[in-house]
């Protein structure tokens, strides 16, 4: 079974791939109603449902202060030991060293990272010393695998897309600042 937590924009599209593959597909977005997963044809659970049930976890939710490190020892404790984590989202919502433990105790089978928690590009002088580039069950991108000429071009249009609206006095389709912004919700992290 593959879990999502959070049901945004990137996570209906990695559902509606997985489901191509006949995976089972759960999902937990305190957010998004949950007639709207349902009408994906995903399944919506708690957190601790999603937590305790996936064979593979997806994280795609927004850094904020609640969600950060919701990954921490106590968390991956509740996890399937074959469980694989996977963080497309930010790093800090996972605390790396309660990851290595867990991946070195035996308490999940593997991570798939695309950010580690110190998010090497924000530091300066950075060294690649963090031990979980030295285990054999994890695999870390450099939180680049948006990139591609198709995708960079699509966000340099929505960028300026969202200028004119917000100029022209619309409401932006892709608020950051979601209280200020009204009802309007950003989907995705």
């Amino acid at each position: 079974m593959l879990g999502l937590l959070s049901f945004g924009a990137i996570a209906r599209l990695v559902a509606e791939r997985a489901r191509a593959f006949g995976v089972e597909v759960w999902a937990h977005d305190p957010f998004v109603d949950e007639s709207e997963i349902r009408a994906a044809r995903v399944r919506p659970v708690s957190f601790d449902d999603l937590v305790e049930g996936a064979d593979h976890l997806v994280v795609q939710a927004p850094l904020t202060p609640q969600t950060h490190h919701t990954f921490d020892r106590a968390t991956l404790r509740r996890m399937k030991p074959t469980a694989v984590l996977v963080n497309t989202a930010r790093g800090p919502i996972v605390e790396d060293a309660a990851l290595y433990e867990a991946l070195t105790g035996g308490w999940i089978a593997g991570a798939a990272l695309d950010d580690i928690e110190e998010e090497p590009a924000k530091q300066r002088d950075w060294r690649p010393n963090n031990p979980l580039f030295e285990l054999p069950n994890v695999v870390v991108t450099p939180h680049a695998a948006y990139y591609s000429e198709e995708a960079i071009g699509t966000v340099r249009t929505i960028a300026a897309e969202e200028a004119v609206r917000v100029l022209t006095g619309e409401p932006a389709r892709y608020p950051v600042n979601e209280p200020a912004a009204g009802s309007h919700r950003a989907e995705g992290a």
